[in-house]
């Protein structure tokens, strides 16, 4: 594990060398909390609620939905693909380390460097300008917590099993672009699943993108019961399960197969 976290601040630590990019990348988070605040506001006026949603549960779920998509973001199928292509994987492979988790180590010290200093700043900015409540119950906050956590590993092994893929196909951009867009259209953290027709709301839950992000905010919104949380949960470990038996059948596969382009 101690190497694992050496991974996560070498990652982190490399990021402070395009500090361009970070005030950028904060300028744009920033202005993207303000437009979509600034439409929900616009879509609630004179309404008190839409669907049994209010203002303050959008503003608030803009800011949290901003917080969690900083530690979900994942280029982990674009990182394998690049190495694949240009052959630097043959050298992963010979480390004395797992691949996957010194892929895991690099993502999340990217991610928590983005919170820190891209979402971070924006975000107390937006409190300052649209405020903030914390109407939750204590309660809540552990089976938050703990299905965050499963959207984490839900989402990492998702990317991460795309990418695998790439050893096949030799390029992962057109994978991470469909991920990534059927990611915004059914996970529900760009337009709340409240609000999807029965039919993309069908199709959402079939998938477990929503699992991801807007089921973790809606149990601390207290939009869930204790057992609908409990539910989320399990289905949660049940998706997690599978990902994992999909990625350990794939990559018995590709100890096998093992063919790169620059190496």
């Amino acid at each position: 594990m101690g190497v694992y976290l050496e991974f996560i601040k070498i990652s982190f630590s490399q990021k402070f060398v395009y500090r361009m990019n970070s005030y950028i990348s904060a300028i744009s988070s920033l202005i993207k909390m303000l437009i979509l605040i600034s439409i929900w506001t616009a879509l609630f006026k004179g309404q008190s609620a839409i669907s049994g949603i209010q203002l303050t549960d959008m503003i608030n779920f803009v800011i949290v939905n901003s917080i969690i998509g900083s530690l979900i973001y994942s280029n982990i199928a674009n990182e394998i693909g690049s190495k694949v292509v240009d052959g630097s994987i043959s050298t992963d492979f010979i480390k004395p380390i797992h691949f996957k988790y010194y892929i895991f180590a690099n993502q999340i010290g990217e991610n928590l460097y983005m919170l820190v200093f891209n979402t971070v700043p924006a975000i107390l900015l937006i409190i300052i300008y649209s405020g903030f409540t914390w109407p939750y119950q204590t309660n809540s906050l552990l089976l938050f917590f703990i299905s965050l956590i499963n959207g984490f590993i839900i989402i990492y092994y998702f990317n991460y099993i795309l990418g695998l893929t790439t050893f096949w196909m030799t390029t992962s951009f057109y994978i991470d672009w469909f991920m990534k867009a059927f990611f915004q259209l059914f996970a529900g953290t760009f337009v709340p699943l409240w609000f999807y027709p029965d039919f993309l709301l069908y199709i959402s839950k079939m998938l477990p993108f929503h699992l991801v992000a807007f089921e973790p905010i809606a149990i601390l919104l207290g939009k869930l019961s204790w057992h609908e949380s409990i539910n989320v949960i399990c289905t949660q470990f049940v998706w997690i399960i599978l990902l994992i038996i999909v990625e350990k059948l794939i990559w018995n596969k590709v100890e096998k197969k093992v063919i790169v382009h620059g190496g």
